[in-house]
């Protein structure tokens, strides 16, 4: 497998996909510093964005790619110093470094000479793979450790790294890191697959018990020179501050929106509470009138009734039978 085949990729731009992710995290233009681009799959979308990018690379495959989308190349071996004369002094925007430190002998060093060359509020973007991937803990429980083409044990990897352990570069080279993002993997979707499922289900659980980070393949970070700490703190203190007045400003619209239907709601409760005390009155004439009427209809058929009563003594028949039989 060639370097072209091993580190090319696609992906969508606008997608979520972890290059996306990284590209998200650049400003919205200027200029920008990648270090081991490879064949240039994040280059293309960056040129396509209208920024203006210099990369380093010392691959000769992956130089006559880039060189034919025409961006600026500088030829260069970043475990080396000879790359930094390319930049002739030059200041960036931003600086990408996705999944190369790891390559590196001496990561601090190439560190330390990226905050030489970065504008003021500036910006480092770091991707690097996370050893301690509960894959990876699976292979070693499993006895395990082999290299490959490309993954978590690339054989092109001198260094690897934690959470922990790029963070404490990162301070130590006078980075300061600001944003943290998380590339989760599936394990069963890895390349420590068969190491997972030869664990046992007891085994499985006891290492993810307690252990947020399991399944984080690797880790971005977003760190500015720490001496512009002052400076970011004040940006992040404003951004923070006018994501607050646009909070504040949807949470009035929506105040005034519901408290414009309350009040229309108040106002059909009104109408409809004129509308039911007016049928409430009418209900109550109509009982009345029905009262009335039934006491009319009962007083016009009580002589009815007492005529159709029968008298006492009964029938003219009963009274001569009653005659009859006392002459009898």
């Amino acid at each position: 497998m060639t370097n072209i085949e091993r580190y090319d990729y696609a992906f969508d731009p606008d997608g979520e996909a972890w290059a996306a992710r990284l590209l998200h995290r650049l400003p919205p233009s200027g200029s920008v510093l990648e270090l081991g681009p490879g064949p240039g799959a994040m280059t293309r979308v960056m040129l396509d964005r209208g920024y203006q990018v210099t990369v380093v690379e010392n691959d000769p495959d992956a130089l006559q790619v880039l060189k034919a989308l025409g961006v600026e190349t500088i030829a260069g071996d970043l475990d080396r110093t000879d790359w930094v004369d390319g930049l002739a002094g030059r200041r960036f925007d931003a600086v990408l470094a996705c999944d190369v430190l790891e390559h590196l002998r001496r990561p601090d060093e190439v560190l330390r000479i990226l905050g030489n060359h970065l504008q003021p509020m500036g910006r480092l973007i770091v991707s690097i793979p996370n050893i301690a991937y509960a894959g990876v803990v699976a292979a070693l429980r499993n006895g395990v450790f082999d290299y490959a083409d490309k993954g978590q044990l690339d054989h092109t990897h001198v260094r690897f790294f934690t959470k922990r352990s790029i963070e404490k570069v990162l301070l130590d080279c006078s980075w300061t890191p600001r944003h943290w993002e998380a590339n989760r993997v599936p394990i069963e979707g890895s390349e420590f697959a068969w190491c997972w499922s030869s664990l046992s289900e007891a085994q499985r659980q006891s290492l993810q018990a307690g252990w947020l980070d399991f399944d984080v393949y690797q880790w971005m970070v977003v760190a500015t020179p720490s001496a512009d700490a002052p400076a970011w703190e004040v940006a992040e203190a404003r951004s923070s501050a006018e994501k607050l007045r646009e909070e504040l400003q949807a949470l009035t619209l929506v105040y005034q929106q519901e408290h414009a239907s309350l009040l229309e709601h108040q106002h059909a409760f009104s109408e409809a509470k004129d509308i039911i005390g007016k049928l409430q009155v009418e209900v109550k004439a109509l009982r009345a009138a029905m009262d009335t009427l039934q006491a009319e209809k009962e007083e016009a058929l009580a002589p009815l009734a007492k005529a159709q009563r029968p008298r006492a003594g009964g029938s003219w028949r009963q009274r001569l039978r009653r005659v009859l039989g006392r002459g009898a």
